[in-house]
């Protein structure tokens, strides 16, 4: 009987692994796939003692493992290469373990700013405290605009707060923290064109007085006049005169379709 080892079978699995870890590449001749059929090679050979351990293993092209037979390689210039890999292998993993933490810090941190701007609001409602679902809300809001902003937007917000004899409205506590976010995109979208703000504020008036308002449709329709050298101070007469949605949508429309056909909408 024999005492050559036994040669195993590799599993596709490792095959792959080694393909992808050598750049699907022969480290012999430099061939690539799909110009020549790769083969996984073993640098020593079975015949030797050589395993299946992926570190033994080397993707070769088919001439050149048939050219090496069971030779073992004479320099360790593979070997060499191997080791570089393996360099390579594990600044890729100390660098995946940085961003993990680098994540998990910047984790921590926004949690922070949750924990302080749940508490800046509390402290502007004393009595209230932030739940659960309320710091998701901050979250949400963290996302989009900046804790300064948010304090900002959460300043303006709780002047709608309204207290009774037993302390703060629930509705209105309601009310106001669901008016942060809002508050926060006008504040924010001022910036760049200081006539919304005053829009905002003239689609406020019609929202307080009329029993209906398309306020998205609104909000078009007065950018729109605007753009057509409405004033501000004629639109938010309009607003405050206007008896129904109805009236004042049609009056802009047509101010809209005709700008020259009177002075200003």
């Amino acid at each position: 009987m024999s005492d050559q080892p036994k040669r195993i079978n590799l599993s596709k699995k490792i095959r792959f692994e080694v393909f992808k870890r050598d750049s699907f590449t022969c480290q012999y001749c430099g061939r690539k796939a799909p110009d020549t059929t790769l083969q996984c090679d073993h640098i020593e050979p079975v015949s030797k003692g050589g395993t299946n351990d992926i570190l033994n293993l080397i993707t070769s092209c088919h001439e050149c493992n048939i050219g090496k037979s069971n030779r073992r390689l004479s320099d360790n210039t593979v070997v060499e290469k191997q080791h570089q890999q393996l360099a390579a292998l594990q600044e890729r993993k100390e660098q995946m373990e940085m961003m993990f933490k680098w994540q998990a810090d910047l984790l921590n941190i926004e949690e922070s700013y949750i924990n302080g701007l749940a508490s800046f609001w509390e402290n502007l409602v004393p009595g209230w405290s932030v739940s659960d679902a309320g710091r998701e809300e901050l979250r949400k809001l963290y996302c989009k605009f900046t804790a300064g902003e948010i304090m900002e937007g959460m300043k303006v917000a709780v002047q709608y707060v309204e207290y009774g004899t037993n302390g703060v409205a629930d509705k209105s506590w309601d009310a106001a923290w669901g008016k942060i976010g809002g508050i926060c995109h006008v504040r924010k979208a001022s910036k760049n064109d200081p006539s919304l703000k005053r829009l905002y504020y003239i689609r406020g008036i019609l929202r307080n007085r009329l029993r209906y308002v398309n306020e998205d449709k609104a909000l078009c329709l007065l950018k729109a006049a605007v753009a057509l050298n409405a004033t501000i101070e004629s639109l938010e007469e309009h607003a405050k005169v206007a008896r129904n949605w109805t009236e004042w949508r049609t009056q802009i429309e047509a101010f809209i379709q005709n700008p020259g056909g009177g002075e200003d909408a």
